[in-house]
């Protein structure tokens, strides 16, 4: 059909779909069910999870396909259909690599109607778990399924702007509480956390304010809304500034109504796409602050990259005979090995030892002679220097992404030396930094002091807490107290702007390196 796109599918079945003028190739077939649990960059060129075959009318190659694909693959017709636009053509689309939802529960029946339900909405994956009284009964992680339409706040935010992409956006999410919950059990109380930019996009707020700067929220939260008219109406915490969100209120909640209370000052920070930072100098005094980082922390958007399934390395030593990677657990037939954020942190750090890679971020020759033996390792691929790593997989560490980790370590650095500037504070005066978002589950507390993204003099005062969100919003589910709490944060909170400020751009190439700058 001339002015269809034809879709041929690997499993033989073939769609036709009407062209585009404003979806790219990758979000049109996203759409349509294309891509389903999958990891998308979403438009940044670097996972090629989105690959398709032109069959006909195949675009001019753009140069992040050069990096991505040899001379043959580009003349056959292979391109990135998230750098496309959605025009008449015939496309072969292979099997994407999905993410497998995560479930856990005690219960293999049907759930008792007397359920909470709690969802921690993050930019990249969705947590949520089920609650009867105080016990959780049944768990889950998951992909967003927003992420085939933006895989950070600014490019979901962008498809937000027109009200009836918005209500796309919100009904995916909707919907998929809806399927977790027929497939569990009646839920009498819902309580989502989330950044503002994903609450207010559930909520189908316009979210204008939050795309642009003066930035504004839509909503303060702290309230009940309706999200859906089958489901009951959603508690969601009070924000606390435009990019510090009901996600950061709850974590501040499980630090205060679950285990070890903290003692001020300390440093709250939850890493993930976005990065979110609360400084506590006492109980009714807090600075928040904000960074983007991207996607990379959760292993989306790397060459490599992968969350935690089948297959995903979480760190990695170097023994006689070279790398050794730790599997989550292990690939099976339908995965391929990749590496999660929290691994290319172990990578970066054990290769920055080895004298593999320099505190700047180029490779260099090795300081052992099983450093420099691994060294040998160095090749070009599509163009760019890379790593082989050795593992007989194909996995190898482009230059391309360590370029990335290095951006997050400059964003998170920045950020925590700002605020303890602002508190006239040096990290040494921290009672406690705790992490919160995905660093907080499986990050060596080592692996952050060599890479630089904190200071050897509070190693001894790091810790790990895991989804902090997902506990909040748990506790939030039936506790008045600690909703109480959570109502009054915003007026004891003061926001520290960081990326709007003169001297950002400065202060973060600045910290572009592999070392915590002061």
């Amino acid at each position: 059909m001339k002015d269809s796109l034809t879709v041929h599918v690997h499993d033989q079945s073939i769609m036709n779909l009407a062209p585009s003028q404003e979806l790219n190739l990758a979000q049109l077939l996203f759409l349509n069910g294309a891509f389903k649990g999958v990891p998308l960059c979403s438009g940044m060129g670097r996972c090629a999870l989105c690959k398709v075959r032109f069959e006909s009318n195949a675009p001019a190659p753009r140069k992040e396909e050069l990096k991505k694909f040899n001379a043959d693959e580009i003349k056959s017709g292979w391109r990135l259909s998230c750098l496309h636009r959605a025009d008449a053509a015939a496309v072969f689309l292979p099997e994407p690599e999905r993410v497998v939802p995560k479930v856990s529960g005690k219960f293999s029946e049907k759930l008792p109607g007397d359920l909470s339900l709690a969802v921690d909405l993050g930019t990249t994956g969705m947590h949520w778990a089920f609650i009867i009284g105080d016990e959780i009964v049944k768990s889950g992680q998951e992909l967003n399924p927003q992420i085939g339409l933006g895989s950070e706040v600014m490019s979901r935010l962008a498809f937000a702007a027109k009200p009836e992409q918005c209500k796309i956006l919100s009904d995916l999410v909707s919907g998929r509480i809806k399927e977790i919950i027929a497939e569990t059990g009646p839920v009498k109380t819902l309580v989502v956390t989330g950044n503002p930019s994903m609450t207010s996009i559930l909520a189908q707020d316009n979210v204008e304010g939050l795309s642009h700067a003066p930035y504004s929220l839509p909503s303060k939260g702290g309230s009940l809304i309706s999200i859906d008219e089958k489901l009951p109406d959603a508690y969601i915490p009070a924000h606390l500034a435009p990019f510090v969100g009901a996600d950061i209120t709850a974590g501040i909640v499980a630090l205060n109504f679950s285990g070890k209370k903290p003692e001020p000052p300390y440093l709250f920070a939850d890493l993930g796409t976005n990065g979110e930072f609360v400084l506590c100098l006492s109980e009714d005094k807090y600075i928040v602050s904000s960074v983007p980082m991207g996607p990379a922390l959760e292993g989306v958007g790397l060459s490599n990259g992968r969350t935690a399934g089948p297959g995903a390395i979480s760190s990695f030593t170097l023994t006689p005979k070279g790398l050794a990677p730790f599997f989550i657990s292990q690939p099976d037939e339908n995965s391929r090995p990749g590496i999660t954020g929290t691994g290319y942190l172990s990578l970066c750090s054990l290769l920055l030892k080895s004298g593999i890679l320099t505190r700047g971020g180029q490779f260099a020759s090795g300081n052992t002679p099983l450093a420099a033996k691994l060294a040998r390792n160095l090749t070009e691929v599509k163009n760019t220097p890379a790593l082989d790593l050795g593992l007989n997989n194909d996995l190898n560490l482009p230059a391309t992404d360590v370029e990335e980790i290095l951006k997050v370590k400059a964003a998170f650095n920045l950020a925590m030396s700002a605020l303890l500037d602002q508190a006239e504070l040096a990290p040494s005066d921290l009672n406690s930094l705790v992490l919160g978002g995905a660093m907080g589950q499986h990050v060596n507390i080592n692996d952050l002091v060599s890479t630089g993204f904190i200071p050897a003099e509070i190693a001894g005062v790091t810790r790990a807490a895991g989804n902090t969100s997902l506990t909040g919003a748990i506790i939030l589910t039936n506790n008045k107290n600690a909703r109480d709490f959570a109502s009054a944060l915003p007026s004891r909170s003061s926001v520290l702007e960081l990326a709007g400020s003169q001297d950002f751009g400065q202060k973060y190439l600045e910290r572009m390196i592999f070392q915590y700058v002061y």
